[in-house]
């Protein structure tokens, strides 16, 4: 009997014969190379299965993502957790953001794991995070975001709408990061009133915007294939930029869409972070530096650390507090 993933990883890489049907196989491989580097422990992995038959992930699959489905199944995981601690027992997290079946002082759960998208149905994606925050800000059973991060960022593109979201947010954001909070994920994570390291060795940062890509144009050459382009009479600035970046020749590209989308970029966290909005545009945090948690803390990129657990118990009593205010002033 096959029961680990190093096993499974062999026999799907060896030359054996494979006799299973379709479905069993996808099983096998996303239980063999987990996406978004999402790995949880055998009983973790019985418990989070057992919530769900596989005919009722199908039917969950028809309404919603990949992604959204592996943020459900680690939301079930950790709302074991969250159960069994004091703190914590009493708060209910969800992913359902238009549920209307909520307790009240519901916490929203946002999972940023792995390489930020602007859409994607297999990843995180900034778009459908856009959605589930203007979810969750109009139900009134949840009281308040968690932003749960461990991301080492991805596509700049979509980051001003959602930054503009989540800006515009009337309930208390509360952002915790494990490993990675950089680039486009501390784009995100910097919208939170409190942003916090899980541990002393997490890194957050790498503020700022850049493009990377293979050119496999001379090696194709080699192989004697060779790209034969034509362009219009009136045509010939057609996808110049790009060219120009395969010759060397980046000084547009930096300057109408690098330079623009930096600026923003910055101008959001100094918003947000208002020791960031203090230092002058020479300082290393500011042209991409990355830290570890307590220099982070000292220059102003994060609030300092906690455990995942005391995020959500101090995320919990501010969405009390929110809540109260809606009713002393009659809102909720």
């Amino acid at each position: 009997m096959i029961s680990t993933a190093n096993e499974i990883q062999t026999l799907l890489l060896s030359t054996l014969p494979l006799w299973i049907t379709e479905d069993a196989y996808r099983r096998l491989m996303v239980a063999a190379f987990p996406l978004n580097g999402a790995t949880i422990s055998l009983p973790q992995q019985k418990q989070a299965e057992q919530a769900m038959t596989y005919a009722e992930v199908r039917e969950y699959l028809e309404t919603h993502t990949w992604y959204q489905y592996e943020t459900h199944k680690a939301l079930q995981v950790l709302a074991v957790k969250v159960a069994q601690k004091e703190e914590t027992q009493d708060v209910q997290l969800t992913d359902e953001f238009d549920s209307p079946s909520l307790n009240d002082g519901t916490i929203a759960y946002h999972r940023i794991f792995g390489v930020v998208t602007a859409e994607s149905f297999w990843y995180f994606s900034s778009k459908q995070l856009e959605q589930d925050i203007l979810a969750a800000e109009s139900n009134p059973q949840i009281s308040a975001h968690l932003l749960h991060i461990n991301s080492p960022g991805g596509e700049a593109w979509y980051m001003d709408r959602l930054s503009e979201t989540l800006r515009n947010a009337k309930k208390p954001i509360l952002s915790i990061y494990e490993e990675y909070c950089a680039s486009a994920a501390y784009y995100i994570g910097c919208h939170g009133q409190k942003l916090y390291a899980t541990t002393a060795h997490d890194f957050v940062g790498c503020i700022g915007t850049m493009c990377s890509f293979w050119n496999f144009e001379p090696y194709f050459e080699k192989l004697g294939i060779k790209k034969i382009t034509a362009k219009a009479t009136n045509s010939t600035r057609k996808n110049k930029i790009f060219e120009d970046l395969a010759d060397g020749k980046s000084e547009e590209y930096v300057k109408n869409v690098l330079d623009p989308m930096n600026d923003q970029f910055i101008s959001e966290v100094r918003a947000m972070r208002p020791k960031l909005a203090e230092l002058d545009d020479e300082a290393a945090v500011l042209q991409g530096e990355s830290y570890y948690t307590e220099p982070a803390e000292q220059v102003g990129l994060i609030d300092g650390k906690r455990t995942l657990m005391e995020a959500i118990a101090e995320v919990s009593q501010l969405g009390e507090a929110y809540a109260g205010t809606q009713k002393l002033y009659g809102l909720g």
